[in-house]
């Protein structure tokens, strides 16, 4: 069994056990997560099976859509509402002010990893670290914000739409919007509605479905890579880049990085990256082409 899962993940569990509940539930131990959800946070996480495994990085390059609750006034240890008030203070939000600073945040930044996140440092996730006490150096990543939409606000909260660059971290834009506008924020709620071309209410499954269910949802393995330009081959160049040759490739050159390859049918068999002239394999299926 080969593809990806649309799985709506729910409040209260981390992705690792998302996939721990998914391999005993499908018998299936080939089983991953492609972009990890904190415990707060619900909505989109992609799951690929079997040999659809084989791009789960390319998955969690895509750039992904969310929607954030904020609450201002306080910040906490962990940048939201599961952690310690370490600040506080007096606020009274004004939504042009908002509005204002919101759109000053479009473009790209440099941003710290927060010590609470799934990040690895020394084998070991930076959260691992910030519960013994131990805060590392981290270095800034360059992220970008493509789109910010304020979509409600009260005196204290608000709620935005941000589509993202991967690696975002939300919570840390929620505190610079905060500090921004001359108080405190942490993210109070999160909820991923988009990861590339997929979306949430696209064949998405839920812990409540059946078996069977999740079965019939599986998408194909090329399911999540549609952003990738697609390049069909005829059965002998495919054989060759099935068995890991590079072909010649002088067509349709404004194919240019990483493509999708087909056979003629139409017949997925993997990535492969177009270089020089040539095509040269990167990820295959193992795809019986006789």
């Amino acid at each position: 069994m080969n593809g990806f899962l649309i799985l709506d993940k729910p409040e209260g569990i981390t992705s690792a056990n998302c996939v721990y509940q998914l391999r005993s539930r499908l018998g299936i131990k080939k089983i991953g997560h492609c972009g990890t959800l904190d415990p707060l946070a619900t909505g989109l996480l992609p799951i690929c099976i079997g040999e659809a495994t084989k791009f789960s990085n390319y998955t969690s390059d895509l750039d992904k859509l969310y929607e954030v609750g904020i609450k201002f006034g306080i910040e906490t240890d962990t940048g939201d509402i599961t952690g310690k008030t370490v600040l506080r203070s007096e606020f009274s939000l004004v939504a042009k002010d908002l509005s204002l600073a919101i759109g000053k945040l479009i473009g790209s930044h440099n941003q710290i990893p927060p010590m609470y996140s799934a990040l690895k440092v020394n084998g070991r996730p930076l959260y691992y670290w910030a519960r013994k006490g131990v805060f590392l150096n981290r270095e800034p990543r360059t992220v970008e914000i493509k789109h910010i939409e304020l979509i409600e606000a009260t005196e204290n909260t608000a709620k935005l739409r941000v589509r993202c660059s991967k690696g975002t971290y939300v919570r840390s834009i929620v505190e610079k919007i905060g500090r921004n506008l001359g108080t405190f924020a942490t993210m109070k709620s999160l909820r991923r509605l988009e990861v590339g071309t997929i979306k949430l209410e696209y064949q998405s499954c839920s812990f409540e479905d059946s078996n069977e269910s999740f079965m019939q949802k599986i998408l194909p393995c090329d399911a999540m890579l549609q952003a990738m330009d697609k390049v069909d081959l005829n059965l002998e160049d495919a054989k060759k880049v099935r068995n890991g040759l590079s072909i010649d490739y002088n067509a349709q050159l404004k194919n240019k990085g990483l493509v999708r390859i087909y056979t003629e049918k139409n017949l997925f068999i993997g990535i492969g990256k177009v270089e020089d002239n040539k095509i040269l394999p990167k990820r295959l299926l193992s795809t019986d082409l006789n």
